[in-house]
């Protein structure tokens, strides 16, 4: 079984380089625009990583954060936050209490997010078994 990233970002281009770099990785991927949409589908089902910008319409990337550690199904899912440069929050109080994996400043190298998410589910296959 492939595992399964959600995307969710409101920028098209991010969406479109990150989802080209992991499917060619032999990722399954599903891209969402706002954190409400992934949230909704997260509860469906539950993928094995997510990967969301921190600020979008409806629900931000926290408020997402913050909705999938309270539920035990998702509670575990390893997260990478991308924020835009220059936009300033308390990196290690959010990936304290939010359990936050990675954050990444835009712009990154999709390369880099590969390695990234590759070495958290990696992390996360020796956690949960």
């Amino acid at each position: 079984m492939n595992h399964l990233i959600y995307i969710c970002d409101d920028d098209s281009h991010i969406v479109r380089a990150i989802s080209m770099k992991l499917r060619k990785a032999g990722f399954d991927v599903e891209c969402f625009p706002d954190g409400f949409a992934c949230w909704e589908k997260s509860q469906e089902q539950a993928p094995h990583m997510i990967i969301t910008d921190l600020q979008m319409p409806r629900m931000n990337g926290l408020e997402l954060c913050e909705k999938i550690r309270q539920l035990e199904t998702t509670r575990l899912i390893p997260i990478t936050l991308l924020t835009g440069k220059g936009f300033e929050f308390d990196h290690d109080e959010y990936m304290q209490t939010l359990k936050i994996t990675n954050v990444m400043v835009k712009p990154f190298s999709p390369k880099k997010l590969l390695t990234q998410v590759q070495e958290s589910l990696n992390l996360t296959n020796d956690v949960i078994g």
